[in-house]
């Protein structure tokens, strides 16, 4: 009996405690913690450092992400190897936030698509995301970890993420410098500044993969944006965190420049494949012996193994008639397949979006749609992403006002969605990336740099 009143004095403490965090995580929230923060160090160190993991284990991200604000002590024990452990297995057995992952090292806080960045008057990162399982916008933690951004050059940043890291060049690609890219985790709110490139460049391609197994992750870039920089238009470069340290792989293959869109590309069984101009003339990517005529896009392959190109690509992007141009191109992933996105420019005055599945050889358009507004796509900034969104699900995001259409592929229906809340916008500047992040993301402790 004695032993089953300790476990009620311990729940009952858990329960108190977990009560009065999430009281004080709201307060914080509402910058009214002061008084009572100051009270909690005390109630906190008589807890036995488990059911301190415990407690903010089983507390909601956005609970435990204001928490981490109020005090050291709280900071200290979310960033404890025990807490990460109590969080794993609190997630693990929660029906909403399940693994991405057959290793069982590995969980996540959910899946977010899409994802909006903004700058606070401070100059701190903060940024927004539709959780998927949640179905609704939900604010995430403030990326402080990250140096402040240069207000002048909003729109010229380059990001990339998988997995719980996010990699950004935070360099302006269009004045005479050198690259700068940073990794971090958001939620651990650790970061690490990459050592330069072996070619100091701005890359064009810019694609992240973690290792849950080896606790490692690597960086994949590839090719320049600056004009005269043609001697560094094809050199491709990997990061491996394991060795800390860049290596030159294989050149990129194709025209100079071939690889001239800013993306992240799509990664699949081992190969990482991206949008690039070919030499080869469209009617003709089959044909052996036709000499090339003029350019056109089409999907080129990187093995991760064999650390090479695909000698050229003959997968030419599908166009919706013979006249349409390409405003904007993008790559995407959902439930295994490969997708391009694209907004074409019909009889010079009609723009459509464009939405067509790669099989493997051959694409087949899903979506056909006669975009509504600017007549003209937007060349330098992109105005839409397309993102995975469930099962069999796409959705268009505008990413200058912030709506969004999800196609459901499978039944050829879409709807609507809650625009992103004016309240997670008010007072910030917002940072048009050169790639509106064309990624589900998945935020997790688990994740190390």
């Amino acid at each position: 009996m004695e032993g089953d009143s300790n476990s009620d004095d311990t729940s009952s403490t858990m329960l108190n405690m977990y009560t009065t965090l999430a009281d004080l995580s709201m307060q914080e929230s509402l910058g009214k913690a002061s008084a009572m923060s100051k009270a909690t160090p005390a109630l906190w160190d008589a807890l036995p450092q488990e059911l301190e993991d415990k407690v903010l284990a089983n507390l909601r991200l956005q609970e435990l992400y204001r928490t981490r604000a109020v005090c050291k002590s709280f900071r200290q024990a979310i960033h404890r190897h025990t807490f990460r452990h109590a969080r794993r297995q609190f997630l693990m057995s929660s029906s909403i936030c399940s693994s991405s992952s057959s290793i069982p090292s590995h969980v996540h806080e959910g899946s977010f698509s899409p994802i909006v960045l903004f700058v606070n008057p401070l100059g701190i990162w903060e940024w927004s995301g539709y959780h998927l399982e949640l179905q609704k916008w939900i604010k995430l933690p403030t990326l402080s970890c990250l140096p402040a951004p240069d207000r002048r050059v909003l729109k010229n940043f380059f990001v990339a993420g998988c997995d719980g890291l996010l990699c950004i060049n935070i360099a302006n690609p269009f004045e005479r410098s050198v690259e700068k890219l940073i990794v971090c985790n958001p939620l651990t709110q650790s970061s690490l500044e990459l050592p330069p490139l072996n070619y100091r460049r701005h890359p064009v391609l810019l694609h992240v993969l973690v290792d849950h197994a080896n606790n490692s992750f690597m960086i994949l870039v590839a090719g320049s944006s600056s004009m005269g920089s043609e001697h560094l238009c094809r050199k491709t470069e990997v990061y491996d965190s394991l060795t800390s340290s860049w290596e030159v792989v294989a050149d990129l293959p194709g025209p100079d420049f071939g690889l001239n869109e800013y993306q992240v590309g799509v990664h699949l069984n081992g190969i990482i494949y991206c949008i690039v101009l070919t030499n080869q003339a469209e009617d003709e990517a089959d044909d052996d012996d036709a000499a090339p005529i003029q350019c056109c896009k089409g999907l080129l392959a990187y093995s991760l193994k064999d650390k090479t190109w695909s000698s050229n690509s003959s997968y030419i992007l599908p166009r919706l008639s013979s006249d349409a141009t390409f405003a904007t191109t993008q790559l995407l992933e959902c439930n295994g397949s490969i997708y391009v996105f694209s907004e074409q420019e019909l009889y010079g005055s009609h723009v459509h979006f464009c939405i067509a599945k790669f099989d493997g050889s051959d694409w087949t358009v899903v979506v056909n749609e006669k975009r509504k507004g600017y007549s003209r796509g937007l060349l330098v900034y992109p105005e839409y992403v397309c993102l995975a969104h469930g099962e069999g699900k796409l959705c268009i995001f505008n990413a200058v006002e912030h709506t969004m259409v999800v196609y459901d592929i499978n039944s050829n229906t879409k709807e609507s969605l809650t625009p992103l809340p004016v309240e997670h916008s008010a007072g910030m500047s917002k940072v048009h990336t050169l790639n509106p992040l064309p990624f589900v993301f998945r935020p997790s402790f688990d994740t190390a740099i």
